[in-house]
C-alpha cells in the first residue's frame, strides 16, 4: 500500500461505489435492450470508462451495484477480466446484486445493510467518466472529518463558465459557502420553477465571510465518510444523493452532519451521462481530448487500442474499409469493421463496429451503433440508431430521433423527433405501427429524479432536441429569460431545449387524439391556447406550427395511405382551427412558411404540394396576392420551386385574363 494510502487508513483498502443502475427512462428506448453501463460512448461500453477512470485515480476496490441486467454486467466485467483491462491489473471490482432496489438511495441502504464498506469511500453515480486523481481529495475530506466530526460528504465540482456546452441546463446549480468550504446552499436551478434565489439572512449573519458561486458544474462524485450509508438507512426520504445534501443543509442541527466540497479545474476532468444532452457533450469531450489519457488512440484499455488518429479529431480503425470518394469531415470515429461505400459524407458523428453504410448517404451530427446496415441514399442527421438496426434505402431520420435496438425501417421512411422501438409497446395504438419492427414510443416520465410538481415536460426535453453546435442554439430562448422589472435572477445556459419544438409536439398530440376522437375543434383550439401560454411561444409561431402539424399528421394517422388524400380529410375537419388562426396577411405568410419548411424535407408534400396551395387558395386561406408575393422569394433552382411554378403561372394567368376582362 502507498503512504498516501497508510495517510488514509492503515487497516483499509480504498474503496469506491458505483451506483450502476439508472432509474429514470431518458435512455429509452436504446436502454430497453442495452443497460446504461453497456451504452457506448466512443464505441467503448461507459462502464470501462468510470473503472479506469477509478484505478487511475487510485481506487483499490470496487463495488458495483446493479439491480437489473445483472448477468449481462456480470458477463462483461468477467470478459474484460479475462482480456486484461488496465483497470483489472490495480483494482479488485465486485458485482452487488438488488433487484428490489427502485432508487438511488434503496441501493445505498441495501449496502449499508451488508456493510461491505469499512471507512471513507467514493461514491459515483451512473455513467461518471473522468480523469482526475481521486487520492488527493480523499486525504482532503479525512483532514476535514478531523476538523469538523460531523462532516458527511465532500461534493467533487467542476469550474465550467456560464455558457460553457459541458454544463447541463437541468443541473444548472448555485452553490453558497463558507470560505473553508463547508456548504450552506445548494440549489439546482435547471429543475426548480423558481426564478427567484433566496438566500437566508441568517446565513449571512452566522458566518463572517460566504462565497456564492454560479460557475460551477456537478460531477456526480463525492467522498463520503463512513456515516452517509447510516444516514440514508435512517431517512427513507433520501431517494437521490440531492434528497440527501438538501435533507442534510435543512436538517443540519438535528442530524448533526455537514457537507464540503472541492473545486477540480485546469486539465481535470470529470462527468456523467445523464441525458443525451450530456452524452453529446461528454462525447465531444473525449474527442477533442479533455479526457487525457483516456482518449480513442490510446485506448480506455490494451483491448481498445485500435484507432489511428487524422486530422480534424477523426479516428478511425485499422480495419476500416472506407472508399476514395467517401468523405469523412471533422469529429469522426469510425468503428472496427465498418465499410463506408461511394460518395457518402459522415461528419461529427461516431460510427460503430460492423456497420455498413451504402451509397450517397449523409451521416451528420448522429451516432450509429455497431451491426447497423444503412443503405443507399439515407439521411441522418442529429438522431441516434442503435445496434442492430437496418435502414433501408431513401430513408430520412432528422431532428432528434432515437431509434431502439434492432429497429428495420422500410424504403423512403421519413420520420422527425420521434422515438422508435423494434417491439410493440404494451400500451400503444396500432396508429403508431411503422411496421413489425418499428413502433413509435410515447415517453412518460418515470424518472425518480424530479418531484411531480417539478416535471412539467422536463424529461421530454432532454430527449427532443440533440445541439453539438453552438449555431444550432437559439441565442435567446424567451422560456429562460428574466428581466429586471421582475426582479429575479438573470443566468444564461448551455444550449437550451426548444420551446417552440415542444409546442409543436404538444399541437400535434392534441390534434390526433382529436381527430380520432372526434372532439369538437373549438375544444382543440382552447388547447393549443393553453400550450401557447404553457411553453411561451409567439402568435407567429402558434400559426407556423398549427400548419405544419396537421401537414404531419397523415404520417401519424394513415400509416401507410396516399398522403394528398389523408390530408384532404384532415383539412376539411380541422378547417374551423384553420379558420380561427388564418386571419390576415400575416398568418397567410406563416402558413406559406409551414408549407415550404415542411414540404423541403418531405417528398410527399413536396409532389403534391401545388394541389395543397390550391386547396388552401379555394378556401380563401390564402389570397393570390400573398401566394405570389411568397412565391417570388423562393430560390428558383430547387425542386420545390419546380412543384409550385404551375399553380402561380395559373394564378398570374387569372389574374392577367380578370384585368383583361375588366378593360
Amino acid at each position: 500500500m502507498s503512504k498516501l494510502n497508510k495517510d488514509v487508513s492503515q487497516k483499509d483498502v480504498v474503496q469506491a461505489v458505483v451506483v450502476a443502475e439508472y432509474f429514470g427512462n431518458e435512455f429509452a428506448p436504446i436502454t430497453n435492450d442495452t443497460p446504461l453501463a453497456l451504452l457506448p460512448l466512443l464505441n467503448v461500453p461507459l462502464i470501462e470508462y468510470t473503472l479506469e477512470f477509478l484505478s487511475l485515480g487510485g481506487i483499490e476496490e470496487t463495488f458495483l451495484f446493479c439491480c437489473s441486467n445483472v448477468d449481462t454486467i456480470k458477463q462483461h466485467i468477467k470478459k474484460s477480466i479475462e482480456k486484461s483491462a488496465g483497470w483489472s491489473l490495480t483494482m479488485q471490482v465486485r458485482v452487488i446484486v438488488s433487484e428490489s432496489c427502485r432508487s438511488f438511495g434503496d441501493c445505498l441502504r441495501d449496502l449499508d445493510a451488508k456493510g461491505l464498506i469499512r471507512s471513507d469511500f467514493v461514491l459515483l453515480e451512473p455513467g461518471i467518466v473522468g480523469n482526475i486523481k481521486l487520492l488527493p481529495i480523499l486525504k482532503k475530506h479525512v483532514d476535514i472529518c478531523k476538523a469538523d466530526k460531523g462532516a458527511a460528504m465532500t461534493l467533487v465540482l467542476q469550474e465550467a463558465g456560464v455558457g460553457q456546452k459541458g454544463r447541463c441546463l437541468y443541473e444548472e446549480l448555485l452553490l453558497v459557502a463558507t470560505t473553508n468550504y463547508r456548504v450552506l446552499l445548494h440549489q439546482k436551478l435547471g429543475v426548480s420553477k423558481k426564478r427567484k434565489i433566496e438566500v437566508p439572512l441568517e446565513m449571512i449573519m452566522d458566518n463572517s465571510s460566504v462565497n456564492i458561486y454560479h460557475n460551477l458544474k456537478d460531477t456526480h462524485l463525492a467522498i463520503c465518510s463512513a456515516s452517509v450509508l447510516p444516514l440514508f438507512s435512517d431517512n427513507f426520504d433520501f431517494q437521490t444523493k440531492d434528497d440527501f445534501v438538501r435533507g442534510l443543509l435543512m436538517n443540519e442541527e438535528i442530524l448533526g452532519s455537514t457537507i464540503y466540497w472541492h473545486r477540480i479545474s485546469g486539465s481535470e476532468y470529470a462527468a456523467a451521462v445523464t441525458n443525451w444532452r450530456m452524452y453529446q457533450s461528454i462525447s465531444r469531450d473525449i474527442l477533442h481530448r479533455w479526457l487525457y489519457p483516456l482518449v480513442p488512440d490510446m485506448g480506455i484499455s490494451s483491448q481498445h487500442r485500435n484507432y489511428v488518429h487524422l486530422q480534424n479529431n477523426i479516428y478511425r480503425s485499422k480495419d476500416v474499409h472506407l472508399t476514395q470518394n467517401s468523405s469523412l469531415i471533422e469529429d469522426v470515429i469510425i468503428g472496427s469493421g465498418t465499410s463506408v461505400a461511394d460518395k457518402t459524407n459522415v461528419s461529427r458523428s461516431i460510427i460503430g463496429e460492423s456497420v455498413k453504410i451504402g451509397k450517397n448517404v449523409v451521416i451528420e451530427d448522429s451516432y450509429v451503433f455497431s451491426n447497423t446496415v444503412i443503405k443507399d441514399h439515407c439521411d441522418i442527421k442529429h438522431s441516434v440508431i442503435g445496434h442492430d438496426c437496418v435502414i433501408e434505402p431513401q430513408c430520412k431520420i432528422t431532428q432528434a430521433c432515437i431509434l431502439g435496438d434492432g429497429v428495420k425501417l422500410h424504403k423512403k421512411t421519413v420520420i422527425e423527433n420521434e422515438l422508435i422501438q423494434s417491439q410493440k409497446p404494451k400500451d400503444e395504438l396500432l396508429t403508431n405501427k411503422l411496421n413489425e419492427k418499428a413502433y413509435k414510443l410515447k415517453i412518460q416520465n418515470c424518472s425518480t429524479e424530479i418531484s411531480d410538481s417539478e416535471e412539467d415536460g422536463l424529461l421530454s426535453r432532454k430527449l427532443l432536441r440533440l445541439h453539438i453546435h453552438e449555431e444550432d442554439v437559439p441565442s435567446d430562448d424567451e422560456s429562460f429569460k428574466s428581466t429586471d422589472s421582475e426582479d429575479e435572477l438573470s443566468y444564461t445556459t448551455s444550449p437550451v431545449p426548444d420551446d417552440t419544438n415542444l409546442f409543436l409536439n404538444e399541437v400535434i398530440d392534441s390534434l390526433a387524439r382529436g381527430f380520432e376522437d372526434k372532439l369538437q375543434c373549438d375544444n382543440l383550439i382552447l388547447e393549443i391556447n393553453s400550450s401557447r401560454y404553457a411553453y411561451n411561444v409567439t402568435v407567429k409561431e402558434v400559426n407556423f406550427n398549427v400548419v405544419k402539424a396537421i401537414l404531419t399528421l397523415p404520417f401519424q394517422l394513415f400509416v401507410g395511405q396516399a398522403y394528398l388524400q389523408s390530408l384532404r380529410l384532415l383539412l376539411v375537419y380541422f378547417s374551423p382551427i384553420l379558420t380561427n388562426y388564418l386571419r390576415n396577411v400575416s398568418a397567410m405568410g406563416d402558413c406559406l412558411q409551414a408549407i415550404e419548411e415542411f414540404a423541403s424535407t418531405n417528398n410527399e408534400l413536396n409532389e403534391c404540394v401545388a394541389a395543397v396551395l390550391n386547396w388552401f387558395y379555394d378556401k380563401d386561406y390564402l389570397s393570390e396576392e400573398v401566394i405570389l408575393d411568397w412565391f417570388s422569394s423562393i430560390d428558383s433552382n430547387t425542386r420545390f420551386y419546380a412543384r409550385v411554378q404551375p399553380f402561380t403561372n395559373w394564378l398570374q394567368q387569372a389574374e392577367e385574363a380578370s384585368s383583361s376582362g375588366d378593360e
